[in-house]
C-alpha cells in the first residue's frame, strides 16, 4: 500500500422556533449536536495543554537550528508526568535537541530517544520518543488500548498543522472508520496535513489513541499509530537509538476491564440549518478578462436594505446572479482588499437575508468553545458541517502574495521572462524572451525593482504588464494567482486552496471542508447564529471564516 507521509511536519430533532437580533429565520436544534459538542469541548479542556509545537533547535545559539524554518515544525504530545513525549518517527531523530512549545506559549528544550522507522510485513511502524530535559510535572495524557476503538467512535485532534504559525494548535474533529490493524495504522476522518506529524488523537475521554503518521488523496482518510504501539515499545524508545531491526517487546501488565466507547452519527445526519438561512446564499458569475469566475455569496439584510457580500478576489466584472430562471446584474459598490470582500447590489430585491444591525458583534468565543459545531450554507440547499479549530486569529500575507505564473531573470540589463507555468492563467499571454519593462505603469529597471513592485500585490489583484516582445511593445491586462504550491498529497484536495487565503486579521478557522469556489457563504452555529461568511479554503484541514462584525462594519462603512 503505497503511504504519504506528512512530512512538512436523540435520533429526533427538536424544532426550536426563536429570532435572533443578527440572524433571520428560523433554526433546528438537535440534542445529538449538543451532546457531540460537550465530547469535543471535555476533551479539549483535559487534553490541550499536552499537545506540544516542536522544531529542531540551537542551544549554543539559542535559535532555531539554521537551515530550519520557524513554521517546519512538528507536533508531539506528553504522556508521562516525567516529560515523554510521542512523536512520529519521520519527523524525529535521537540525540536531535528540539525546542517545545506549550499551547500556553512557554518554552522548554528537549532531546530526541528512540527511533523505530521500519517496514515490515506489510505493516508499518512511525515511532518515536522525545523527552523535556528539565526536571518537573508536566501535563500529559493517558493512553488508550486499541482493543476499545470502535468503527463510529468520535476522535479528536489537537496538533499544529503547517497553513498555520501560530502558539495555539487547531482543534479536528472526526469518527474512526477503520480499526483493522494489520497494516499497524488506525483510520479516521480527523484531518490532518503536513505539521500534524505526531500530534495527537484523542479519545472523548481525553486519552491518546493515536499518533499522526500520513494520509490519503481523500480527505477523510488520516493514518495514525496506535498508542499501544508505543507502550509495546516503551522500553527501547526510551534509549537514544535509530532502530534499524526491532528491539525487545516490553512485557505489559493485563490489560484492564475496557471501557465501552460510545459511537456517534456523522455530524451531516444531525446538524441543520432552516429554509430561511438556505435562501441567504446566492451564486455569483463574473468575468476577468477570459476567465469565468464561480462564487457564492451572502445575502443580507442591512437596515432594511438589501446587499450581497462575498470573496473579493473571485468577483471579476460585470456580476450576475441567478434568480430561478432570470439573470440578474449585480453592481458592485465596494471592495476590500485587506479583507477580501466586496459589497454588492443586485438589480433585483432578493428573497431572504441574513438581517444585521449596526451594533451587531463578534460572538464571545474561548478555547472552551473549540470543537464547536458550525454550518455552511451552499448551493442548492446544500450544506457543509465541521467543527470550529481556533478562535479569532490573526493569518500574516504568505502564499497570497501575487504571483505572476512565470519566472524571470535579470539577463544583459533586461529583466527576461525564462519560464511560463504550464497551467498558468498568463500561459496563452506571455511568451519566454518577453522582456518585462512596466508592472501597473511603473518602471522596472533591475531585479529588485521588478520584486519591489510585485510585492506590493496579492493574488486575486488585477495588473497591467508591458513588455518588449520581439522589438515591439505589448500590453497585458494579468490577473495575478496564488504562490504556487509544492508537489504533495495534502495538496490535493477537491478544489484546492483559494488563491488569497491568508493576509487576514481576526479570522475564525473551522475544519468543513469547504471548497474554494464555496468561499462568500454563510457559516451559523447549531442554534441558527451567523458567525460570518467563507473567505479562504486554506488548506487541507481548514476553512477561514471572516466573522460578523467585520461584515458589520464594511457594509456600514460604505453605505448611506
Amino acid at each position: 500500500m503505497k503511504k504519504i507521509l506528512v512530512v512538512l511536519c436523540f435520533k429526533l430533532g427538536i424544532l426550536s422556533l426563536f429570532c435572533l437580533f443578527c440572524t433571520s429565520g428560523y433554526s433546528q436544534s438537535n440534542p445529538e449536536v449538543k451532546h457531540i459538542e460537550t465530547l469535543i469541548a471535555n476533551c479539549v479542556e483535559k487534553a490541550m495543554a499536552t499537545s506540544v509545537y516542536m522544531i529542531e533547535y540551537d542551544t549554543l545559539k539559542n535559535a532555531v537550528q539554521d537551515g530550519i524554518a520557524e513554521e517546519s515544525g512538528f507536533t508531539g504530545v506528553l504522556v508521562s508526568e516525567a516529560g515523554h513525549i510521542l512523536t512520529a518517527s519521520h519527523a524525529a531523530m535521537p540525540n536531535q535537541v528540539y525546542q517545545i512549545r506549550f499551547p500556553d506559549g512557554s518554552r522548554h528544550i528537549a532531546v530526541g530517544l528512540g527511533r523505530i522507522g521500519i517496514q515490515d510485513k506489510g505493516m508499518d511502524f512511525d515511532m518515536a520518543m522525545v523527552k523535556i530535559i528539565k526536571p518537573g510535572k508536566w501535563p500529559f495524557a493517558l493512553m488508550a488500548p486499541a482493543k476499545e476503538l470502535r468503527i463510529n467512535q468520535p476522535v479528536i485532534s489537537i496538533s499544529y498543522p503547517g497553513a498555520f504559525f501560530k502558539q495555539m494548535p487547531n482543534v479536528r474533529y472526526g469518527r474512526i472508520s477503520d480499526i483493522d490493524l494489520s497494516d499497524g495504522f488506525i483510520e479516521s476522518s480527523a484531518k490532518m496535513e503536513p505539521g500534524d506529524s505526531g500530534g495527537p488523537l484523542f479519545d472523548e475521554l481525553g486519552r491518546v489513541v493515536g499518533v499522526h503518521s500520513w494520509i490519503k488523496e481523500k480527505e477523510e482518510q488520516n493514518y495514525d499509530v496506535p498508542a499501544d504501539h508505543f507502550l509495546k515499545y516503551w522500553t527501547a524508545l526510551n534509549t537514544p537509538k535509530d532502530y534499524k531491526e526491532f528491539p525487545a517487546v516490553d512485557d505489559l501488565p493485563a490489560p484492564a476491564s475496557s471501557i465501552s466507547m460510545e459511537t456517534v452519527p456523522a455530524l451531516e445526519e444531525v446538524a441543520g440549518i432552516s429554509a430561511e438561512h438556505h435562501k441567504s446564499v446566492v451564486a455569483l458569475t463574473s468575468a476577468l478578462g477570459t476567465q469565468q469566475l464561480y462564487i457564492l455569496g451572502t445575502v443580507i439584510d442591512f437596515s432594511g436594505a438589501n446587499y450581497i457580500i462575498s470573496k473579493s478576489s473571485m468577483v471579476g466584472n460585470n456580476p450576475i446572479v441567478k434568480m430561478g430562471n432570470s439573470i440578474v446584474p449585480v453592481q458592485i459598490l465596494k471592495r476590500d482588499q485587506d479583507k477580501d470582500l466586496v459589497l454588492l447590489k443586485a438589480a433585483e430585491k432578493l428573497d431572504g437575508g441574513i438581517r444585521l444591525k449596526s451594533d451587531t458583534t463578534n460572538p464571545e468565543l474561548k478555547e472552551t468553545n473549540l470543537g464547536k459545531i458550525l454550518i455552511s450554507a451552499l448551493a442548492k440547499e446544500s450544506i457543509k458541517v465541521g467543527v470550529l479549530s481556533a478562535t479569532y486569529v490573526d493569518m500574516p500575507l504568505n502564499t497570497s502574495r501575487g504571483y505572476l505564473g512565470a519566472g524571470a531573470a535579470y539577463e544583459d540589463g533586461k529583466i527576461t521572462l525564462v519560464r511560463i507555468g504550464k497551467n498558468s492563467s498568463v500561459a496563452s499571454l506571455l511568451k519566454t524572451k518577453d522582456q518585462v519593462i512596466k508592472i501597473n505603469g511603473v518602471l522596472v529597471n533591475t531585479a529588485a525593482d521588478y520584486d519591489n513592485e510585485f510585492a506590493k500585490y496579492m493574488a486575486g489583484d488585477s495588473i497591467s504588464l508591458d513588455v518588449i516582445r520581439e522589438g515591439g511593445p505589448m500590453q497585458f491586462n494579468i490577473c495575478l494567482e496564488g504562490q504556487p504550491t509544492v508537489r504533495h498529497v495534502s495538496f490535493e484536495f477537491p478544489g484546492g486552496r483559494s488563491a488569497r487565503s491568508d493576509g487576514f486579521k481576526n479570522v475564525l478557522i473551522h475544519d468543513a471542508a469547504i471548497k474554494a469556489d464555496e468561499c462568500g457563504s454563510p457559516v451559523f452555529d447549531s442554534a441558527g447564529k451567523f458567525y460570518g461568511i467563507n473567505i479562504a479554503r486554506r488548506s487541507r484541514t481548514s476553512s477561514i471564516v471572516m466573522p460578523v462584525e467585520a461584515l458589520v462594519a464594511f457594509i456600514k462603512n460604505n453605505t448611506n
